[in-house]
């Protein structure tokens, strides 16, 4: 019988059913020369696709009982897409990471997800194995199998023993970014996949013949599910790039859109500022971006004046304001929560003093205003509440409380500790949710996504939204970077006052007035929000901590400014000669205060 997402009994079998049906057809790509755009790229079918899975597979079983879990560290590429294909036919559990780098941080991120998944192998290629194998001498895992799957007749595809996975079966671990302590491992299912694959391709309109492609690194939940298994689960095709191609240049990206017909693809905000700063005229007119019909705005707040005027910049180029799709998804919900396309972003205006007050307002005359977007309607891909997180109460439409959800696209739990997160109860006895940190508003059926619960803070009384008060100081202040980190704190030095603690990028051109710039950041944050500033610290271009997906890492920011580790261009007070002792982020009672209720 033929199946789709909905009723394949697995993901393996749906694969095979597209390799057995159109063996010959392209299923995924990789960008080996980001400067031949058009005669760079190596392509496999799904019958070579097999092919790989099937010689990784076989390679895996013969060494490893079924559910081990592999650890992939692999670059973007070909060679990643069939390891973990290959994991899937094997019937291993795959557990995609960065690789560990020469920076001590990152290969601690990789050790601890070694340790937390038990991880029985790691597989790599031979540019890397090197690399691979310093990190886990230095890290203590010299015990664990390394191998190298791009060898030459690496596994034998005749030696595969079809697996008999189920849809409850663990397909892989997606280890969340860590930002604010060790990365957790979220437990995904083929179920999982499927289903919110389904859902996704039914919420966002997605015909079955468009083409994915984009540079995000495969080891995050929107590259795995929204372009390598969106494609490869579906019969379609993915074209795939390194990150660091799209970062030295931008156009590459969207000259791949344009030249390969690739119709959808995910970004960060972060990533459609960098192509309006850095994209040139001469390379606009160069462009045909008529055929891109999802551009997806997801990992981070999405930022209104940056959609409205990438659209203005390139609707020379045919981009249509209405591709865009700003989404809200993470890691514990497979990906893909909520998302809109065929219509222009929803922005609404409201006031800043309500937004303090946790609600939706239209601004009073000469009030402070904040847009926001939505991240469109509520669809089956997850059941969505926004509660009060200290009472547990459904909050009324409107009003601001913490995003909790359910359904088949949230995953079973943490590999290491469920914890009580995935089984969380409504005051009015609503059971099986998600607490997912995120602060949100229901409105006229539109969720609204707006920042972290962990990071609001209140000052005097006033409950402040980061990323709130960092829009409004690039607003103000041109001079600005495109990026900073506002967090509580108080002045340096013995008795400093409490406040809000300013870190912020600043352009070449502000350095030789730095004292004038500090004294306008304090003045804007007192007029638009009401509360005193007790440091500024103007910083070098990428000085402030971000994820691979561009979220701002506020909560080291903070970390680092108690430390006395942050190294300022200019600082105001300044730094005492010996820091002050750091007391970490507000207990979990301060910040549910931090909504008032209606």
């Amino acid at each position: 019988m033929g199946y789709d997402m909905a009723t394949a009994p697995d993901l393996v079998t749906l694969i095979r059913q597209h390799v057995a049906g159109r063996p010959d057809a392209d299923a995924v790509g990789f960008l080996t020369d980001p400067d031949d755009i058009r005669g760079g790229v190596v392509s496999w079918t799904y019958g070579q696709l097999d092919r790989e899975a099937r010689g990784y597979a076989a390679w895996l079983q013969q060494r490893l009982p079924a559910g081990s879990r592999v650890l992939l560290l692999y670059p973007n590429g070909l060679d990643f897409v069939a390891a973990f294909f290959g994991c899937l036919y094997a019937g291993m559990i795959a557990v995609p990471a960065p690789l560990p780098g020469r920076y001590r941080h990152h290969q601690h991120r990789v050790a601890t997800i070694s340790a937390d998944a038990r991880v029985s192998a790691v597989l790599t290629t031979a540019a890397h194995l090197g690399e691979v194998r310093d990190w886990a001498r230095a890290c203590g895992l010299d015990h664990l199998l390394i191998a190298v799957g791009d060898e030459p007749e690496f596994g034998d595809p005749a030696g595969w023993t079809p697996a008999s996975p189920e849809r409850a079966t663990i397909a892989l671990l997606q280890y969340t970014s860590g930002s604010t302590g060790d990365p957790k491992g979220v437990v995904v299912t083929h179920d999982n996949i499927l289903y919110n694959l389904d859902a996704c391709v039914r919420g966002l309109r997605w015909p079955d013949d468009w083409r994915v492609g984009g540079w995000l690194p495969l080891y995050h939940d929107l590259a795995m599910q929204g372009l390598l298994n969106m494609a490869v689960v579906r019969g379609g095709y993915a074209l795939l790039m390194e990150p660091v191609s799209f970062v030295r240049d931008p156009v590459r990206w969207l000259r791949t859109i344009a030249e390969h017909d690739i119709q959808v693809t995910f970004a960060p905000t972060f990533a459609y500022q960098l192509c309006l700063d850095r994209v040139t005229d001469e390379q606009l007119a160069a462009l045909d971006l008529s055929g891109w019909k999802i551009a997806g705005n997801a990992a981070e707040p999405v930022n209104p004046a940056i959609l409205a005027a990438f659209a203005e910049k390139f609707a020379p180029a045919g981009f249509r304001p209405e591709s865009f799709a700003p989404i809200y998804g993470m890691a514990e919900a497979t990906g893909y929560i909520s998302g809109e396309v065929g219509r222009a972003p929803l922005v609404r205006t409201v006031g800043l003093d309500a937004l303090a007050h946790g609600r939706l307002a239209d601004p009073a005359p000469d009030e402070p205003v904040r847009e926001i977007v939505s991240c469109g309607t509520p669809n089956e891909a997850c059941d969505i509440r926004v509660v009060d997180p200290e009472t547990s109460r459904v909050r009324p439409d409107g009003w601001l409380g913490e995003i909790w959800i359910r359904g088949r696209s949230v995953s079973p739990g943490y590999w290491s500790d469920a914890g009580p997160a995935f089984a969380a109860v409504t005051a009015e006895g609503e059971d099986g949710f998600l607490r997912t940190g995120d602060l949100g508003v229901l409105q006229d059926g539109e969720l609204y996504v707006h920042g972290r619960l962990k990071e609001t803070f209140t000052v005097h009384g006033r409950h402040l939204y980061p990323h709130d008060v960092e829009q409004e100081l690039r607003a103000r202040h041109p001079e600005l970077g495109k990026c900073g980190a506002v967090f509580p704190g108080r002045a340096p030095g013995a008795g400093g006052a409490r406040g809000v603690v300013v870190t912020h990028e600043v352009t070449n051109a502000a350095r030789d007035r730095l004292p004038e710039l500090a004294a306008g950041l304090r003045h804007t944050v007192g007029r638009a929000f009401g509360v005193e500033v007790s440091a500024v610290l103007l910083l070098r271009p990428g000085a402030v901590l971000r994820t691979t997906s561009g979220k701002i890492r506020r909560s080291a920011m903070r970390e680092l400014f108690h430390e006395g580790k942050l190294t300022a261009l200019y600082q105001h007070p300044p730094a005492p000669r010996e820091p002050l002792p750091y007391v970490g982020d507000p207990s979990p009672a301060t910040r549910v205060t931090s909504l008032s209720r209606p």
